[in-house]
């Protein structure tokens, strides 16, 4: 039996408060993820057992965010099939996240804050305590300013370090740049990963919490066909 007593479970998930549209008409206001994105439930009844139920979605025409919530919304995991496989000059045999193994979800990671890091690339050379096929969890202090990982680099953690998953903590970390460039230029990072099947989750917080530069790190997506992008619950586990 696994025995976690002797570890120090860290939650990296972005908290996420939902506004609540309830069966009063009466509503619970919540608040929006770090990229303003909102979250919705509405309650029902259900009609088996009279029990309430949520649906995630919207309330029909709110002036606030007209759309129902995608799976991009708060702390969640992406690849390209689905998400930008219609982009020119991406390589065949992309994958979705239902058709990676389940093991491609967890596993060791080297923990990168970058405290001195502010306002500059974050490179190679910052980097020295990856190993090949790790998992990348990236953070900083800088809410304003911060670094950003730089095309190049994201190349190398991808191709030359074969990294297994790229996770970032936002606001800290710039992850994405160029994505108003046009193809094939755009979107260097995403490119990178998506390209060579490795996930990307974000955006993670309470990164600075963690004490070493190597934990095991989990982050498991729903097991949802065609669905390009999932929410997740994201942790570390760490010695005590």
């Amino acid at each position: 039996m696994i025995d976690l007593n002797n570890y120090r479970v860290v939650e990296l998930s972005a908290k996420f408060e939902s506004t609540v549209y309830r069966l009063d008409t009466s509503v619970d206001e919540g608040a929006p993820d770090v990229y303003n994105l909102p979250w919705y439930l509405e309650d029902q009844i259900n009609p088996d057992d009279s029990s309430i139920e949520q649906l995630v979605g919207h309330e029909a025409g709110d002036p606030v965010w007209p759309i129902p919530p995608s799976g991009h919304h708060g702390s969640h995991i992406q690849l390209g099939i689905g998400h930008n496989d219609n982009w020119s000059d991406l390589p065949d045999g992309m994958l979705g996240l239902w058709e990676m193994p389940i093991d491609t979800y967890y596993g060791e990671a080297a923990v990168c804050f970058f405290d001195d890091l502010k306002g500059e690339p974050i490179l190679p050379e910052h980097l020295g305590n990856v190993q090949k096929g790790d998992i990348v969890l990236m953070g900083s202090p800088h809410a304003d300013d911060s670094p950003w990982i730089d095309g190049d680099t994201a190349y190398w953690l991808a191709e030359e370090m074969k990294i297994k998953m790229l996770a970032v903590g936002v606001p800290g970390i710039g992850w994405e740049t160029k994505m108003k460039e046009p193809e094939p230029d755009n979107c260097p990072t995403h490119r990178a990963m998506t390209g060579n099947n490795i996930p990307i989750a974000y955006p993670l917080s309470n990164i600075e919490s963690l004490t070493q530069e190597r934990v095991f790190f989990m982050s498991m997506p729903l097991n949802v066909e065609q669905m390009e992008g999932t929410w997740i619950r994201a942790i570390a586990i760490e010695d005590v």
